[in-house]
């Protein structure tokens, strides 16, 4: 008896595809790793590392338009904010704007970190966005425009609860604006943020925060564009008082998502001309609101769109902050993530803080007490807090989480409910590189809850109409008279 090995066929490796992406990801560490080398034994200067870092961040922005569905996908809007917030002073000194882009000035601080630091932060934000965009160019699949059609039996119920809940969010808006500039201007919203909220009562600050949510549910919804367009402005009309004492950041976030939300719903690519028309303005709008913020005059000191992208760059100082001063904010690390699971809810202003609440207030008057008592504070960086809680590695880690949560919310992006999902919670994802880590949970916790009032009132709506239906049909058999005998 013979036994014969089984013929097994032979695999030609030649024929295996190698993704482009794995070209692209071992290009930027094989840059990035010798960049570092070059670093560490004294052959590559620190400006000439900022200069780097730079080149990166663009390529990545240019990479992630051209492979990720040319804005569809939020990882390109993420790249877009990460950039402007903790790269926009290495821009600036790229074009000759920013002497010394690594300079600290945040609340007339004047200091600079060592040059080991200096490499320890370019680093952080070069893997920041690196590991933010290797997820998303890995899994990247097309997603077809979403189709809503089956829910648009929620719109007239959604354009009710918007017509109620409306005039709350300009009460609220209004109250708040007169609150600020009757008591100082724009720091006294953060000096006593309690004693301004306490202006409206509870129940209309309740119901000012339903219009969000079911904008954005309509959005998503609808396919008419006039209305489209009405709702937008009605709401960016309510929420544009808040540009007149300086809070300018979320009608900008804003924007973006109403933005993003239009390309998810087609295939077709967006004009550059009018995406960069679009850009200067929101610069200048930015710009414009901070003059009128720091009561400057804007008439001397102009607006040049290089100038304001370093302003908005500031946030980059904090994450300097982190790699210096670790040590000073490691032990409250973990008391941070815990307090930002409430700031959807609960906010922290300047006289109830105390320490361990937030990396932001605690790097502020750790910088200058004086100026954080008037209500300056410095904006955070989850970078910054990224590396406090464990160092380079949880900056990559985080990041890759980042770019993997985006990345599977937008795979699924054909089904308007996870559309809804993501845009929920974009506004508060994309100024993440100037905010603390957590935020985004807490409010889109706050969002969802929102939602879950509303969806509780439409089955009452359901339950209302039922009965109007029922009622009219018994009208009708009544006027109809009984059947006639035969």
């Amino acid at each position: 008896m013979t036994a014969s090995a089984p013929a097994w066929p032979s695999m030609s490796y030649d024929s295996l595809p190698i993704p482009a992406a794995v070209f692209e990801l071992l290009a930027y560490l094989i840059v990035g790793t010798a960049s570092v080398l070059a670093f560490v034994t004294g052959w590559l200067s620190i400006n000439a590392a900022v200069v780097l870092t730079v080149l990166l961040l663009g390529s990545l922005i240019a990479l992630s338009w051209i492979h990720l569905g040319h804005g569809r996908h939020p990882v390109f809007l993420f790249l877009c904010t990460l950039t402007l917030f903790q790269g926009g002073r290495l821009i600036a000194y790229c074009v000759g704007v920013e002497p010394t882009p690594m300079h600290i000035i945040l609340l007339n601080a004047n200091f600079d970190i060592s040059r080991q630091q200096q490499g320890t932060v370019l680093l952080c934000v070069a893997l920041a966005a690196l590991f933010v965009y290797a997820p998303a160019r890995w899994a990247y699949r097309d997603v077809p425009p979403t189709n809503s059609i089956k829910f648009e039996k929620y719109l007239p119920y959604l354009y009710l609860v918007f017509a109620i809940t409306w005039p709350a969010l300009i009460f609220k808006s209004y109250e708040y604006y007169d609150y600020v500039m009757s008591h100082g201007g724009y720091l006294s919203f953060f000096v006593n943020h309690s004693a301004v909220k306490a202006t409206v009562p509870f129940i209309v600050r309740a119901l000012s925060l339903l219009p969000y949510p079911v904008l954005i549910a309509i959005l998503v919804i609808e396919q008419r564009k006039s209305l489209v367009w009405l709702l937008s402005i009605l709401y960016l009309g309510a929420t544009a008082i808040m540009l007149a004492f300086g809070s300018r950041g979320g009608t900008v976030t804003l924007l973006l998502t109403i933005w993003w939300i239009s390309r998810i719903r087609t295939r077709r690519r967006p004009r550059l001309l009018a995406i960069a028309f679009v850009m200067v303005v929101l610069l200048f709008l930015v710009d414009s609101v901070r003059h009128q913020r720091e009561q400057s005059n804007p008439g001397i000191m102009g607006f040049a769109p290089i100038q304001a992208i370093s302003i908005e760059g500031a946030p980059l100082n904090m994450t300097e902050m982190a790699v210096k001063y670790r040590s000073h904010f490691e032990h409250y690390s973990f008391s941070y993530l815990l307090y930002e699971l409430r700031s959807g809810f609960v906010g922290i202003d300047n006289l109830h803080y105390a320490p361990g609440q937030s990396l932001d207030l605690d790097a502020s008057t750790f910088l200058n007490p004086e100026l954080f008592n008037q209500g300056n504070r410095v904006a955070s960086s989850y970078i910054g807090e990224a590396y406090i809680a464990g160092g380079m590695p949880a900056v990559v880690v985080v990041s890759l989480l980042i770019g993997w949560a985006l990345s599977a919310i937008f795979a699924r992006c054909d089904r308007p409910g996870y559309v809804l999902l993501l845009a929920l919670v974009l506004q508060d994802v994309l100024v993440m590189p100037r905010a603390q880590l957590l935020d985004w949970l807490t409010i889109l916790f706050r969002n969802l809850l929102m939602l879950a009032s509303a969806w509780i009132g439409w089955n009452f709506y359901q339950l209302l109409a039922g009965v109007r239906d029922v009622s009219s049909q018994s009208q009708i058999g009544i006027s109809a008279g009984p059947p006639a005998q035969t």
